[in-house]
């Protein structure tokens, strides 16, 4: 079967919005890349994609069962290792990593250290910089993660850890307190100070540029904000009405210079320790807005000699965003032209196109035994995508190029970003991490002790896995908050922004078969974004009046009221480098019905009804036809065998999705980066 490819204009922009700034442009290119699903060969042995993939799985449970042996040894010969961190005064106890959590770590590569054993766990000063951290500032999950993440590294590792992100003007009327609360609901351990002040950036062609560092420490980890004209404006963190922000390289680029010199200017200061040039950091810069940060610490650090004993992680939450810029923006960067070249990255890339994943030929688990044609893929780059023809500056690709290790937020997910198939969601950018395999991994996030209904003071009622009666009135709550009819019928929510890679579309096309089919079942849509498809929500409304309520906003309060009165919620996204809510639905006793692709596929496993094992739904490809199949499987398991729903749910309750194990992980990787070795120049060997 020849499956023909779609072809979208997919746009840069902030919030579904069009970038306002022309060279940003991004070019419509057809992609149209197939693959052989599955078969047998005369020997019964299955080849192609699924045979592949097998081969992978049973490499990762071989490696899996060994980590095990090691892991059970080592508590055999004795509970906690000892260690003492130089320059960090007395020793450290650090618990070795429990037995019944090294099942999980199955990721290429996390089964192996560099002398046979398990690397030692030291208590590292890290550095952690993040375009947006909760609760200070938040768009996604990537301010959730830059919350939870390093609490969890200082507490289930004993690192000392500070977070660095911009101090925006949103942030600076809300937390920062010089005088008179006037008002404002910010508890004590959240107020920000300035901490230091009158700190110089060399910002090279852009200048010198003075910022002041406010911050406070919370949970045991230090949470420092960069105070500089360039994020004191209306808007958001990256753009306002118009679109994105103009000079955003310009701003992170300051944000990445900031968090190296952080250490140098600050620590030095309150500590009134021994020079801290010589001192081993680690960095971890999370996506393009601080993908500056390893860039500078080779050229402006380590090539020089100082922080030579420091090291970077890339830390890569959605491939989609690169800080793709023209070379006349060159200048924002504070680099010397020496540097250019590994910014450049020839002309944009493919661009991804949701519909060509919906009509299903970028199924990346297609059950349907399937011949598919292979075909071609477009060309890597088009010529034209600026204007005037110009070629394209990467900022993620810079880091990418420079940074000691890469982590990525789920294993399949970085299977996808790696793999030769064309499957689109590399975006351009799978040769530059094929050359980069041996130091990539991926680790599933996890969910923040906040996402817990049994204290959770975000919801009506509280609940459990064994009392279910909290659940239930938080449903009719919501129902009548949002003037639905009280119905025994099952409630569906969709929580995310509302754009082609969430599925947003998928699920409106969906309704009217969803709803002629079951009359009685209602959905809550909360979310902002494209335009035209919250105008479509708007429509459908007054289409299905009975039937669904969309909410067009940002709302964290009223999430956590739908999380805990729905019973499904949906996530058709086309692609997911990992996800959050499916986890968050989970905790709550809500059955996610997901597209299986990136973390949705390493989170959930699909219900089995005849041995009741398995924690939601799941579907491939992303199309409606299957959508429709997969939601009214759940609905006939949901009205017709109580019993098995109820199971399903208290499954769901009880997996742990805590920051536990992925902090483990993550220590580890992070010890196997500070071994990193470099040469005179600062770079690796």
């Amino acid at each position: 079967m020849r499956v023909a490819g779609g072809q979208r204009r997919v746009e840069a922009a902030v919030h579904g919005r069009r970038e306002r700034v022309g060279w940003r442009r991004i070019s419509s290119v057809r992609l149209s890349r197939s693959f052989r699903a599955s078969g047998s060969s005369e020997g019964g042995e299955k080849v192609g994609f699924l045979g592949e993939l097998e081969e992978e799985i049973e490499e990762l449970k071989r490696r899996n069962k060994e980590l095990r042996r090691r892991i059970t040894k080592r508590e055999e010969q004795g509970g906690a290792i000892k260690c003492e961190t130089p320059g960090h005064g007395s020793p450290r106890h650090v618990s070795s990593l429990a037995s019944n959590d090294a099942g999980a770590l199955v990721e290429r590569g996390l089964s192996e250290s560099r002398d046979g054993g398990l690397p030692p766990r030291f208590g590292l000063d890290v550095i952690y910089c993040s375009a947006e951290v909760a609760p200070f500032s938040k768009t996604g999950g990537l301010a959730d993660v830059a919350k939870s993440l390093p609490i969890a590294l200082a507490e289930n590792g004993g690192h000392n850890v500070t977070v660095v992100s911009p101090l925006y003007a949103f942030v600076k009327d809300r937390f920062v307190w010089e005088g008179e609360d006037g008002g404002r609901d910010v508890p004590s351990s959240l107020r920000l100070s300035c901490v230091c002040e009158n700190v110089t950036l060399d910002m090279a062609k852009s200048g010198k540029q003075n910022v002041k560092f406010y911050g406070t420490r919370w949970c045991d980890v230090d949470w420092i904000f960069v105070d500089h004209p360039c994020f004191q404006r209306a808007g958001g963190p990256y753009g306002d009405e118009g679109g994105a922000f103009i000079d955003n390289a310009f701003r992170f680029s300051l944000l990445s210079l900031a968090s190296i010199e952080l250490p140098l200017q600050w620590w030095s200061s309150i500590e009134k320790r021994r020079d801290v040039r010589s001192d081993s950091i680690l960095f971890m810069a999370n996506d393009w807005h601080a993908a500056m940060v390893p860039v500078y610490l080779k050229a402006k650090f380590r090539g020089n000699g100082v922080l030579k004993n420091c090291r970077s992680i890339l830390c890569i939450h959605n491939l989609f965003h690169q800080g793709a810029l023209a070379p006349s923006t060159y200048s924002m960067l504070g680099l010397q032209d020496k540097h250019y070249s590994v910014f450049d990255h020839g002309v944009l890339g493919s661009s991804f196109s949701p519909e060509v994943t919906q009509r299903g030929s970028f199924s990346i688990y297609d059950d349907d035994e399937e011949d598919y044609e292979e075909e071609g893929l477009a060309a890597e780059s088009e010529p034209g995508i600026f204007d005037g023809r110009e070629r394209c500056l990467n900022v993620l690709v810079a880091g990418i190029r420079t940074c000691d290790r890469i982590v990525t937020v789920s294993s399949t997910y970085a299977w996808e970003i790696l793999s030769r198939r064309g499957y689109g969601f590399d975006f351009g950018l799978s040769e530059e991490l094929r050359k980069r395999k041996d130091d990539l991994h991926g680790v599933i996030n996890g969910i923040g002790d906040e996402y817990d209904p049994s204290t959770d003071t975000r919801i009506p009622f509280n609940f459990s896995a064994e009392d279910l009666a909290g659940k239930r009135r938080c449903k009719e709550a919501l129902r009548q908050e949002l003037g639905l009819e009280s119905a025994q019928a099952p409630l569906i929510g969709f929580i995310g922004r509302l754009d082609a890679q969430k599925g947003a579309d998928v699920l409106l096309e969906s309704l009217p078969a969803l709803f002629e089919a079951n009359k009685e079942a209602q959905l809550v849509m909360l979310g902002t974004g494209d335009p035209l498809l919250e105008q479509r929500i708007r429509s459908a409304q007054q289409s299905f009046p009975s039937n669904l309520r969309g909410i067009l906003a940002f709302d964290v309060d009223l999430s956590h009221r739908i999380f805990a009165a729905c019973d499904i919620l949906v996530m058709p996204s086309t692609f997911e480098p990992c996800g959050l809510n499916q986890m968050i639905s989970q905790k709550y006793g809500t059955v996610p019905v997901v597209h299986r692709v990136g973390g949705l596929n390493d989170t959930v496993e699909d219900f089995n009804q005849k041995t009741r094992t398995g924690s939601g739904f799941t579907f491939s490809p992303c199309n409606q036809q299957k959508l429709l199949e997969t939601l009214t499987l759940a609905l006939t398991v949901f009205e017709n065998d109580p019993g098995k729903w109820s199971h399903l749910v208290r499954t769901c309750m009880g997996i742990n999705h805590s920051w536990k194990l992925p902090s483990l992980q993550y220590d580890l990787i992070m010890n196997w980066t500070m071994d990193t070795k470099i040469n005179q120049e600062g770079e690796r060997e």
